[in-house]
């Protein structure tokens, strides 16, 4: 069949040496475009066919802007003709997708098989039945009515079976070393109870994990919560309790508590009652330095060292403290400021003084509270701020001691005050009522 372009009556004036061999009627219409598009002879560019050449997959045109470089050597892709690369591309995104074939029916279920026939498919090491696909089944008994529960009692060396009446087939028994010790063995109806759960269950072998059997238990070694209440207290006095107090103003030895009291809740209960109720505080000004290494003076540290320690365990700890000595003293010139005064380095005056006794007076459920006013100049009643905060503390038992507080020497200091302060502290802050036994 000849080609319509190369017939006797080309449309449009198309020549015969133009003429190519289509092989599609897309191709066909892009020649034709082609045609219509042709432009004629210019001066300027001479003769030749510049219409736009059409892309006949895509239909965009086909741009000659970036043409390839012309190499002495040929390339064995470029040889292809553009027909041949076109039936390529075609014929890759036309491959067919092979298609997945139908499943297989499923075979007969041994669990329906089973279901229906209402009795188990137990399964033994040796002799067990091995169901494969549709495969016959072999005649089951029929069920026989219920009948009255009679047990036997087979005796093998020192292992009782209790079996129910009317039971059918082999009976397979896993021994191994954890029975010898064991006490209690199933009966007729923990049997019955075990049929039923392997016949609806996944598994179709009788373990001898299913077996109720309880073992005799293991002898428990004692622990340190195993012993008597007053045999723990004296490990919590060995390990917690000082003999000497507990001095702030030089702090030694202080580590004593942090990894004992995490072990669990109770120990940390019961051992903090013996280190905060047994041991004594002494709170005193510390006279060391302190600041950041920028700066060019440093501060005395002061009794900025007892108020983190009184705000950090908490309140409930420190309900706990019995004995508290407590030494007021003034801030030491050389280790403050110049601008400082006198009467601005007493400590009536510290502000961090003061919130430690508010703390104090809040929380703390004390038994004896012994103090010192260790100043330039005597505690007065002018000094209001305070001796307000004194009076919220309250104890048991209140005594002013000579300073240094604990420490018997002949250079003994008594307590600077007035003797109308001195009875005014004694009578607001000793308890009215008691709250421990001497």
């Amino acid at each position: 069949m000849q080609s319509p372009c190369c017939s006797p009556h080309t449309p449009l004036g198309i020549e015969s040496s133009h003429c190519v061999p289509l092989k599609s009627i897309e191709q066909y219409a892009a020649a034709m475009a082609r045609a219509q598009h042709a432009r004629s002879p210019s001066s300027e560019l001479g003769p030749g066919d510049f219409a736009v050449d059409y892309n006949s997959r895509t239909g965009r045109p086909n741009r000659k802007l970036r043409a390839p470089a012309h190499s002495p050597f040929l390339d064995s892709a470029l040889a292809m003709s553009d027909g041949e690369t076109e039936e390529e591309e075609c014929g890759a995104s036309r491959s067919r997708k092979r298609r997945r074939s139908p499943s297989p029916a499923l075979p007969v279920c041994p669990d329906e098989y089973a279901r229906m026939s209402g009795t188990p498919d137990i399964d033994t090491d040796d002799d067990a039945i091995q169901v494969h696909g549709p495969a016959k089944f072999p005649q089951l008994p029929a069920q026989q009515p219920p009948q009255q529960q009679l047990v036997r009692q087979i005796t093998i060396k020192d292992v009782t079976i209790n079996i129910p009446a009317g039971h059918q087939g082999p009976i397979m028994l896993h021994l191994d070393a954890g029975l010898a010790c064991s006490t209690t063995f199933p009966t007729d109806n923990s049997q019955e109870m075990l049929l039923q759960r392997t016949a609806h269950g996944p598994s179709k072998r009788l373990r001898t994990q299913d077996v109720d059997v309880t073992s005799a238990p293991r002898p428990k070694r004692a622990g340190f919560l195993d012993l008597p209440a007053e045999l723990r207290n004296e490990i919590y006095r060995m390990a917690f309790v000082r003999k000497n107090r507990l001095n702030f103003g030089s702090p030694k030895n202080f580590s004593r508590s942090a990894a004992f009291l995490r072990t669990c809740s109770q120990v940390h209960q019961e051992g903090r009652e013996i280190l905060y109720g047994e041991n004594e505080f002494y709170f005193n000004r510390r006279t060391s330095r302190y600041g950041s290494f920028w700066e060019d003076g440093w501060r005395e540290l002061g009794f900025k060292s007892v108020r983190q320690f009184v705000k950090s365990i908490g309140v409930t700890n420190l309900s706990l403290m019995r004995h508290v000595s407590f030494q007021f003293d003034d801030a030491t010139p050389c280790l403050n400021p110049g601008n400082m005064t006198h009467e601005e380095r007493r400590f009536v005056h510290d502000d961090v003084l003061i919130s430690i006794l508010r703390h104090l007076g809040d929380y703390a459920q004390l038994q004896r509270f012994d103090m010192n006013f260790h100043g330039r100049r005597r505690v007065e009643r002018s000094d209001d701020r305070f001796l307000d905060c004194m009076k919220r503390i309250q104890a048991d038992d209140v005594r002013f001691v000579p300073y240094p507080i604990g420490l018997q020497t002949a250079y003994a200091m008594e307590s600077k005050q007035e003797e109308s302060v001195r009875k005014m502290l004694l009578k607001s802050m000793i308890r009215k009522t008691k709250l421990y036994d001497q």
